[in-house]
């Protein structure tokens, strides 16, 4: 039974990180701070650099939220794509590294802009009544990249459109 628990265990912190990222893309308060025990914190750090970029601490929107509501605020889409993660679980309390890509996309005048950055957090979780949290989330941009997004469709896109179009006129439409 003990191996089970600790396979439900690291699901369970597993599927924790997945609905982190999908609380930022979706802009979801708080769902986001649900993630967090009461006084949790998220700790926003740059590589290389001793004191954080931000720290967000307690429940609700003015809190942990406060970052995913900045997200919604600044970006016109994000994707937060998990690809690596390793929980050790002691008990009711564990440890993980989780790295992340995470795609912003910039509305500017000039054009949209996609910044891609990789991210790295360190992470404590504890075992509540409502299932594993995170008590702190240290997030570090390792590096970011940006590009400008094409202004006008993709090959698929067109591929797609040129589909339809053949489909109607075969269907008389």
């Amino acid at each position: 039974m003990e191996g089970d628990q600790l396979a439900s265990d690291g699901e369970q912190i597993r599927a924790l990180v997945h609905d982190y990222a999908l609380a930022m893309d979706n802009t979801d308060t708080a769902a986001f701070s649900d993630l967090f025990v009461t006084d949790g914190c998220l700790v926003v750090r740059a590589l290389g650099r001793d004191e954080p970029v931000g720290v967000f601490r307690g429940p609700g929107p003015e809190g942990v939220g406060m970052i995913a509501r900045m997200l919604g605020e600044l970006y016109a889409a994000t994707l937060h794509h998990i690809t690596t993660h390793r929980a050790t679980i002691d008990g009711d309390a564990a440890t993980g590294t989780t790295y992340c890509l995470a795609y912003h996309v910039l509305a500017g005048d000039e054009g949209d802009v996609l910044e891609t950055i990789g991210v790295r957090y360190e992470e404590d979780f504890v075992r509540t009544v409502a299932g594993w949290r995170m008590r702190e989330r240290n997030a570090t941009r390792l590096w970011a990249q940006t590009t400008p997004v094409p202004a006008g469709p993709l090959a698929v896109d067109r591929a797609a459109g040129e589909a339809r179009r053949a489909q109607r006129s075969a269907s008389g439409d």
